[in-house]
């Protein structure tokens, strides 16, 4: 190889401009802190994303289970469609009878002591069909709901249960209550653990920030401050402020030690006439502001700027770059990743390291080909051209 190389008058690394281009640029100390950034792309629709550790399905006892057709798939083929955008994919939870309920759950992109996230942020954008009665569905359906479960558990923990492992718990509504238009809320389930009282956000005006069958973004930020611990939550941008106590910002579950576990779930509740109507989730994306800034460049905390860093930068570098800094990279990010190349933590701004001329590169980053993020991605960057 190294032989052939050699030989080779000229090589190019097809998709590897980025690499030069957006590879540390010193204030971009975001890169250190993003966990998970998962739009899904990458997917293939109809099949479960991926990207999860975890995929959990069970019904409730009155329902047969043998004809329930609940699932979580990936849009975009003939039975999704993707209401995001054409060509887009993003997960859809399809629970038609709202008799099971299925959660997708994230756990690998935590450490297992939930101490080291207790301050960050999560995000997604939500797309909600309207629960109203239509065309050869008599009744309609009840709601399009979501289950928020940020939680704790051991090295071997798959969800979170809410029984002595939930830290902050939320349903994400809209209910069809025989109005005219659907009621639009959210409910802080852990409040009752909390606060006592479950809570409740409404949207004042009717298709309003959580309008259905259009996108909203919803963020959570997250305060571990000891003897505060709380988060807020944000839809389009917006604080919402819970009805019943008139408070943005809301406690955790008492005793909970930060965050481990990131479920998301549907309702098992058949009980409620129609069901419920599809929920898709996009564009999903984990901070930790615990974790230690680094260096720059080091996008998975291993150290060292390497072709690594590449590898989890191009699967998830759309929706990073867009975090601190949107639109195109500018010709000094390559004067900052040759500076930077092979720093290690601790050495210092600059190390002198010597980057690799593109031969070089090419090897190198051939040690990274089977190399797999934490999403799970099978690298398929390099190509080699002779001329």
């Amino acid at each position: 190889m190294i032989a052939v190389l050699r030989n080779l008058r000229s090589a190019r690394i097809i998709g590897c401009t980025c690499l030069v281009l957006c590879l540390g640029s010193s204030p971009r100390v975001w890169a250190q802190r993003v966990i998970l950034s998962e739009n899904f792309e990458n997917d293939v629709p109809g099949t479960f994303p991926h990207s999860a550790n975890f995929y959990a399905r069970s019904v409730v006892q009155f329902v047969n289970p043998a004809t329930e057709p609940a699932k979580i798939v990936v849009s975009g083929d003939a039975a999704f469609p993707d209401p995001f955008a054409a060509g887009n994919h993003s997960v859809v939870f399809h629970n038609p009878n709202s008799a099971a309920q299925m959660a997708i759950t994230w756990t690998s992109i935590f450490q297992t002591d939930p101490s080291t996230f207790k301050n960050g942020v999560i995000e997604f954008d939500l797309w909600m069909q309207k629960p109203l009665p239509v065309p050869g569905e008599p009744g309609g359906k009840f709601w399009s709901f979501l289950d928020l479960r940020l939680g704790y558990g051991g090295a071997n923990r798959s969800g979170v249960t809410t029984n002595n492992d939930v830290t902050i718990w939320d349903n994400i509504r809209i209910q069809n209550v025989n109005q005219a238009q659907p009621v639009e809320n959210v409910v802080d389930a852990g409040a009752q653990f909390s606060v006592g009282l479950q809570t409740t956000y409404t949207d004042p005006v009717p298709g309003g920030l959580m309008a259905p069958d259009q996108s909203f973004h919803v963020k959570y930020e997250i305060n571990g401050t000891a003897g505060s611990e709380s988060y807020v939550i944000k839809v389009n941008g917006t604080p919402i402020t819970w009805l019943q106590d008139g408070e943005m910002s809301h406690p955790w579950v008492p005793g909970a030690p930060g965050i481990n576990v990131l479920s998301f779930l549907t309702d098992a509740s058949a009980f409620f006439a129609g069901g419920a109507s599809n929920v898709y989730l996009d564009n999903l994306k984990v901070i930790n502001n615990d974790l230690s800034p680094g260096i720059a460049g080091d996008y998975n905390n291993n150290g060292v700027v390497d072709a690594a860093d590449y590898v989890l930068w191009r699967n998830n570098g759309p929706l990073m770059n867009e975090v601190a800094d949107p639109g195109t990279v500018s010709a000094a990010d390559y004067t900052e990743w040759r500076a930077r190349f092979g720093n290690t933590s601790g050495s210092g701004s600059f190390v002198g390291s010597t980057v690799p001329e593109p031969a070089s590169l090419v090897l190198l980053l051939f040690g990274v080909m089977a190399f797999r993020v934490g999403i799970g991605r099978q690298i398929r960057v390099i190509e080699i051209e002779a001329t």
